[in-house]
């Protein structure tokens, strides 16, 4: 869930922001329609993004963006929406600011852009399951046939797709590379960890027979089945 604060001075745009907003993955916390208080609610609800009007009456965004800046231990993303473009050119300086909207911006994008950033959260937690899991099974993460593995898990995961064949050709499109390049790359990290792992904990963890070995598929399915568990 990305909580989101809205500080705009204009209610009739804030409510409606809000009600655009607030989708099961993206949720309004809380609606400011002046800036005194803007800084002390971030600092008390601690949202993950605050859609930050620059001109509003009390203190003004880049008031505001000069304390956000001056407190390290606020993590929080900045959208600025405005319509002055003065303020704006000061605002990009800095670094706590992410994204920048006009007041010609509809609320929909605005909407669409957060749905895009929950995930890509989403996936970042996932991959850094993915590199644990294959940190466990004993993978160096050094090859680069470890780093294909982990693009084709996550791709597998995010796409529900199943068909190793598939996997590689569209891991070979994103990477620019050939597909028998990046399945002959798997094998190498997977041979590297076979030489070198605990096979006992390695066979449990894969679900594998006594004689069996690992090969891409099996690796694949289990770490996909793991992160979703």
């Amino acid at each position: 869930m990305l909580n989101v604060l809205i500080a705009e001075d204009n209610i009739q745009i804030s409510v409606h922001l809000s009600n655009m907003i607030n989708t099961k993955n993206v949720r309004c916390i809380g609606i400011l329609n002046e800036g005194t208080k803007v800084y002390e609610k971030i600092e008390e609800l601690n949202p993950d993004v605050v859609i930050l009007d620059l001109k509003m009456p009390g203190r003004n965004g880049l008031e505001i963006l000069k304390d956000i800046e001056a407190n390290k231990r606020i993590k929080t993303k900045i959208f600025i929406y405005s319509g002055e473009m003065k303020y704006m050119t000061l605002a990009r300086e800095y670094k706590c600011v992410d994204r920048f909207f006009s007041k010609l911006t509809t609320a929909e994008e605005i909407a669409r852009e957060l749905e895009g950033m929950v995930e890509q959260i989403s996936n970042k937690k996932t991959g850094d399951k993915i590199i644990d899991i294959l940190f466990k099974l004993g993978f160096t993460y050094s090859l680069k046939g470890t780093r294909f593995i982990n693009d084709c898990i996550l791709y597998s995961i995010v796409e529900d797709e199943d068909n190793i064949k598939n996997i590689y050709t569209e891991i070979a499109k994103k990477k620019g590379e050939n597909m028998h390049t990046i399945k002959s790359d798997i094998n190498t990290a997977i041979n590297n960890m076979w030489k070198y792992t605990d096979r006992t904990k390695t066979r449990r963890i894969l679900r594998l027979g006594e004689y069996d070995k690992p090969s891409c598929k099996d690796v694949i399915s289990m770490v996909k089945y793991y992160v979703a568990n």
